[in-house]
């Protein structure tokens, strides 16, 4: 396993997650089911999951490190390629001598999409020595797990005085699952969508689910699609509706959402701000694809003002 020295000395953000070679299909007349040949109308392939959250803070001028691993195989160095070429810093980039294939296939509607997919296995989790070694301001993870070696890495945040953001990522337990409440409690920031946060609370309300969740964490972020945002700091909740914007392709919008809140969090004045920002990126995202219309710092001042005169 060979890492690239960094190209920065220091990280504001230490992304860890996956990247994902998404083929997306458009147009399709029917959700996929067996027996059934469908054509799509149409077609692209873009780079998936924590490549959105890196682009996005790329994009915003955040100084950002995306901890992540790729292979000898072609959609490793095809997403290596783009992130070059977006110019997202590969100091963290993890490269094996081996395939690292991870691939998902799209089928995106309007309202939502589901995905076929296959990866080679998991990544190297980065160790607390890492962490000590690159010591950003904020850990964002890509998705939430009970396993040693995340545990171990969130513990060593907390005693480094690094805030620790964690999206929820379609995790299949729920609050009863031994250790998640435990887990959750060392969570700065919990990121989950709706379908997440009520299938986590076993909830039906949206907010009756947030009251469960930050119950065991202080700050916790519920994405809600074309609904917005609910969340709740310090006990107080805010709601922020999305931007009035036509929906492409909602692929990558819950990580580019993600990135523009934890931008917020270092760079803006507020929680409200923060949400702002959040919300802009997450909107941005669905309207071409695989959250390629992502803004940059210089664009949000304008997209202020249109959710504000919204």
């Amino acid at each position: 396993m060979e890492m690239k020295e960094s190209t920065r000395s220091t990280y504001e953000v230490m992304i860890v997650g996956e990247y994902y070679f998404d083929l997306v299909f458009r147009g399709l007349p029917d959700i996929p089911r067996m027996g059934a040949d469908l054509w799509a109308k149409e077609f692209d392939w873009v780079p998936g999951a924590a490549f959105s959250t890196a682009l996005a803070l790329t994009r915003l001028g955040t100084m950002a490190g995306w901890w992540c691993a790729f292979g000898n195989d072609i959609f490793s160095r095809m997403i290596i390629e783009e992130a070059r070429r977006e110019n997202i810093d590969d100091g963290l980039f993890i490269h094996l001598d081996k395939p690292w294939r991870r691939l998902s296939s799209a089928f995106s509607f309007t309202d939502d999409r589901g995905f076929i997919s296959y990866s080679e296995d998991r990544d190297p989790s980065p160790t607390p020595a890492d962490l000590e070694r690159i010591r950003p301001e904020v850990l964002l993870l890509q998705g939430f797990s009970l396993d040693d070696d995340r545990a171990a890495l969130i513990d060593s945040a907390r005693k480094l005085g690094i805030k620790v953001c964690s999206d929820c990522q379609h995790i299949e337990m729920d609050l009863s699952a031994p250790g998640l409440i435990e887990a959750l409690q060392k969570i700065d920031v919990f990121l989950p969508n709706e379908t997440e946060a009520k299938a986590l609370t076993g909830e039906t309300d949206i907010e009756a689910a947030l009251n469960i969740l930050t119950k065991y964490c202080k700050t916790v972020v519920i994405k809600r699609g074309s609904e917005g945002v609910i969340a709740s700091d310090n006990g107080r909740v805010y709601r922020l509706p999305a931007l009035a914007v036509d929906v492409f392709d909602t692929t990558g919008a819950g990580d580019s959402f993600n990135a523009g809140f934890v931008h917020g969090l270092l760079h803006e004045p507020d929680f409200v701000s923060a949400l702002e920002v959040a919300v802009i990126c997450g909107s941005l995202a669905v309207t071409a694809y695989g959250g390629r219309n992502l803004p940059y710092l210089s664009d949000l001042d304008q997209y202020r003002r249109r959710s504000a005169a919204g």
